[in-house]
């Protein structure tokens, strides 16, 4: 049942991040960077989110 369930999600994306806060009881706040290129002037920008 468990290789099925797989089958139908695909290879999940693994991300790596920095733990920015651990104040709250069993919960963390984790900042995931990228970088993307703006469309115009072909530089590569960090972008950032907290999970």
């Amino acid at each position: 049942m468990a290789a099925e369930a797989t089958t139908d999600r695909g290879r999940r994306r693994v991300i790596q991040g920095v733990v920015v806060s651990d104040k709250m009881d069993k919960t963390r706040v984790v900042k995931i960077e990228r970088l993307v290129k703006h469309p115009l002037y072909k530089k590569y920008i960090k972008r950032s989110r907290k999970f």
